[in-house]
């Protein structure tokens, strides 16, 4: 930036001034002026506070009083990040260090730009692994450890050459676990203010499906075990509140065509959501309800209004078994055999739907049996 005429002239006046003070008392005066640098040294010269030159090894000359100069060494420089705790995205408790390499490109941006090297360079690194790691589960971090030491230093190097520095090398020399990560939790979905009343209870509810997976395991492979009671006189195979039996499964459009007739406008102000159903197996395909939109409605297809809230995907089997009140939405989705993206809160809200739809088929059914 040009500087105003009365500043150059006084700037001129005091350099000619500080210049003649030098030669009347040399050669005194040259312990002060002459400096010696070495050959991985560069010099960076500043008069009256503004830059005047950069100079390399040898042997410079400074006004003393009026001029200012810093050293820089351009040598590769290494130094260490502290360990830092970090927790993993599977909730694990790691800490994780790094050892850092880098040198000086631009003396002069590295005088003017940055006040600390060391310090601002750490600051980068210890950032750029900390964004990294936390979206990482343990094992990922020991398989991809070069992975993510190579992108530490490519991101901070877009930083760094802004300040006359490039980081040459960064090593994670280990990753020491202080807490082993959580095993999967299948309650993890599920919404942050449920009551603790209710989260024990799903709690319960899976480990008695645990429990009943290992006692059907216990059974010797090969045979059957015969039931000592009599089937019931419908020949129902679903237990208590199953309707009619294996024969009698009703086919998902059925379902559908009957939900249709069960939305009402109570109905749509208690679940106001949009179901989509992806069913696999025979008869599947997608169907969706609407329980939110105008009058609402059932079907065959993708949700007419637009974008369903909730996406469930399961089987048909397992359709026809929550519809006809054998598996509760629920117990199928801790089970694994439901799976939801979307709102998981609205997908809770279609259990009060499938209890209509379970009430309606016990009622047909026993009109048909009358």
């Amino acid at each position: 930036v040009k500087q105003p005429l009365f500043n150059r002239v006084c700037h001129y006046i005091v350099t000619v001034l500080c210049a003649l003070i030098v030669v009347v008392t040399f050669p005194i005066s040259a312990w002060f002026c002459f400096k010696v640098v070495s050959e991985h040294e560069k010099v960076v010269i500043f008069r009256l506070g503004r830059f005047v030159a950069t100079k390399g090894s040898g042997v410079i000359f400074v006004i003393p009083c009026i001029d200012k100069y810093r050293r820089v060494d351009t040598r590769v420089k290494a130094f260490n990040v502290p360990p830092q705790q970090i927790i993993t995205n599977d909730r694990g408790i790691v800490e994780v260090g790094a050892d850092v390499q880098y040198k000086v490109v631009s003396v002069e941006k590295a005088v003017m730009c940055v006040r600390d090297i060391n310090h601002s360079i750490r600051v980068l690194v210890e950032a750029s692994l900390k964004n990294q790691l936390v979206r990482k589960t343990v094992e990922d971090m020991h398989r991809d450890k070069v992975f993510i030491a190579a992108i530490a230093q490519d991101d901070s190097n877009k930083s760094a050459k802004d300040w006359g520095v490039q980081v040459t090398k960064v090593e994670i020399p280990i990753i020491k676990v202080l807490q082993a990560p959580e095993p999967p939790n299948p309650m993890a979905g599920l919404p942050s203010g449920m009551p603790q009343a209710f989260q024990q209870m799903m709690q319960a509810m899976m480990m008695n499906a645990t429990g009943a997976a290992n006692q059907g395991d216990a059974a010797s492979p090969g045979t059957v075990e015969s039931s000592s009671a009599p089937p019931t006189e419908e020949g129902a195979v679903g237990g208590e509140g199953a309707v009619g039996g294996e024969d009698a499964l009703p086919a998902p459009r059925e379902v559908m065509k009957l939900a249709n007739t069960l939305v009402n406008e109570s109905m749509i102000r208690s679940i106001s959501a949009v179901y989509a159903f992806q069913l696999s197996g025979h008869g599947g395909g997608m169907f969706y309800l609407d329980a939110k939109n105008g009058l609402g409605g059932a079907g065959e297809g993708l949700p007419p209004g637009g974008d369903p809230d909730v996406t469930l995907t399961l089987s048909v089997e397992d359709m026809q078994d929550m519809f006809l009140g054998n598996t509760k939405p629920l117990q199928a989705y801790m089970s694994g055999r439901l799976k939801v993206s979307g709102d998981l809160s609205a997908a809770l809200r279609l259990e009060e739907f499938v209890k209509k739809v379970v009430e309606k088929l016990k009622a047909d059914a026993g009109t048909k049996d009358s």
